[in-house]
């Protein structure tokens, strides 16, 4: 029964960490924002938007929606996602996976019960 209950607290403990680990946050200052990281002319953030917003329809987004998400973003934002658009995968995490794959795991292991008599006895 111990092991049983030590079992749920690491497993729930590694899928905790395991979903928070990604997200990262900070403040970000005037000087940051001033500094010639972030720093360009309007024409060439212009042509940067228009870049991106080709490498979006290239994509599979239409158009008009691309023009939107690319207009809707600030310059520090497009000058992050044109400098890193061709490193980042193109669909989501795979968190949601990981987690189906433990409860399944945990469910054959008799070590959880969300689904009743599975496996079959």
């Amino acid at each position: 029964m111990l092991v049983k209950h030590l079992t749920q607290c690491l497993l729930v403990a590694v899928v905790a960490i395991g979903i928070s680990l990604p997200s990262q946050a900070a403040m970000v200052g005037t000087a940051q924002l001033q500094s010639s990281e972030f720093a360009a002319d309007s024409a060439g953030i212009n042509a940067k938007r228009d870049w991106i917003t080709q490498q979006l329809v290239a994509g599979g987004v239409d158009n008009a929606v691309a023009k939107l998400r690319v207009a809707a973003l600030t310059d520090a934002q497009l000058l992050e996602i044109h400098q890193r658009i061709d490193k980042e995968p193109a669909g989501g995490n795979s968190t949601l996976i990981i987690i189906f794959l433990i409860l399944v795991i945990t469910e054959l292991l008799g070590v959880t019960d969300i689904v009743p008599n599975w496996p079959a006895n």
